[in-house]
């Protein structure tokens, strides 16, 4: 735990820098490295919990920040992250998704703007996304299956 909440916001503001900067971060280990040569004092579980609550995902062995304006893309980026799509009940869905890119595909979901989306609640692998009626829940279910099977709308046509 850091001393105080300055502290804290000091170190999640340096690595944020860290990451937005040249150098590839691979590990823990690199970004104490990387916090240790600007003064900052932490440890494994602190920089663990911070990337954690700031949506930092880790693809390609590589530490990254999930953006995304809003834009057709955005889930593209992201759908190989997704395992399956689950409706659970009339007004929950349940995305599972890879271990550590369920923030990140919960920022891209974000990103649309859906009307059909009334929240979220993401975790490292499980995404859930509520909606207010089963037809809003149908709309959502369609979407996300244009973007994650593409070839089998065309094949309806």
């Amino acid at each position: 735990m850091p001393k105080t909440r300055d502290e804290q916001t000091r170190r999640r503001k340096e690595i944020l820098n860290i990451l937005n900067g040249h150098d590839r971060i691979e590990s823990l280990d690199d970004l104490l490295v990387q916090l240790e040569t600007r003064r900052i004092e932490a440890s494994k579980s602190s920089v663990s919990r911070d990337l954690k609550d700031l949506a930092i995902i880790r693809v390609n062995g590589r530490y990254q920040i999930p953006t995304w304006d809003r834009d057709d893309r955005a889930m593209q980026r992201v759908d190989d992250f997704i395992k399956k799509v689950i409706p659970s009940g009339p007004y929950l869905t349940v995305v599972l998704c890879y271990p550590g890119a369920g923030r990140a595909v919960a920022a891209a979901l974000k990103s649309q703007e859906w009307e059909e989306i009334t929240g979220m609640v993401a975790d490292d692998d499980t995404l859930f996304v509520s909606t207010a009626h089963t037809y809003d829940q149908k709309l959502l279910l369609g979407k996300l299956k244009r973007i994650l099977d593409p070839d089998s709308v065309r094949r309806k046509v």
